[in-house]
């Protein structure tokens, strides 16, 4: 006759440990159960451990494993015990008179239902060459802010690069002139870009 390696009678105090703990899941932690159960605080951490230790105390575990696997199937969340809980809070609401609890109640229920649908709508709108350019246009009005701008981001990316390309353009000068317009090899290579892009636009 097989008989269980563990043979041992749960106490009071441990059967009151097993029922704060299992009643209190997730609210209380293993400690507050021990002492709500009558373990003296200064031990209570240490006999809590040893309560849900299955080696120390299979039995307790083995309780412990069965009654939550209960309250498991209780926690479930499905559409009809949702509908239930959300009617009893707004029933409940109702005969207190809060009436903003109500109202959102039921605005839960009908969402639970499907009576409302929510749509969420990002448009995307694919520039054509020519609309990119015209929007580039409305940030930079003319070729020296461009450049301008360029050379403030050059400066912020690469703060300690003293051999950068560095740009000197007044903001009142024309670039199709320039003359007086002080400009790098860098910043010579960056308006010729400019321009063939200017060109092959003209030319289209």
């Amino acid at each position: 006759m097989n008989k269980k390696k563990y043979l041992t009678k749960i106490t009071p105090i441990q059967e009151r440990f097993i029922d704060n703990y299992c009643s209190k899941y997730g609210e209380w932690s293993a400690t507050q159960c021990a002492m709500a159960a009558g373990y003296a605080r200064s031990s209570a951490h240490t006999r809590a451990a040893e309560l849900l230790d299955w080696r120390k105390h299979p039995d307790i575990a083995m309780e412990i494993q069965e009654r939550l696997a209960g309250l498991r199937e209780a926690w479930d969340i499905n559409k009809d015990k949702h509908l239930a809980m959300l009617t009893k809070i707004r029933d409940e609401a109702r005969k207190k008179g809060q009436y903003g609890v109500v109202a959102k109640c039921e605005e839960l229920r009908g969402r639970v239902s499907g009576l409302y649908i929510e749509r969420q709508m990002t448009l995307h709108k694919e520039l054509s060459t020519e609309d990119l350019h015209d929007k580039m246009k409305q940030i930079f009005p003319s070729k020296a802010h461009f450049l301008k701008e360029q050379q403030n981001l050059m400066n912020e990316i690469f703060p300690d690069d003293k051999d950068g390309i560095q740009i000197s353009i007044p903001e009142d000068v024309d670039l199709k002139s320039k003359k007086d317009a002080k400009i790098s090899k860098g910043g010579k290579e960056l308006i010729d870009k400019i321009n063939k892009i200017d060109d092959g636009e003209k030319d289209a």
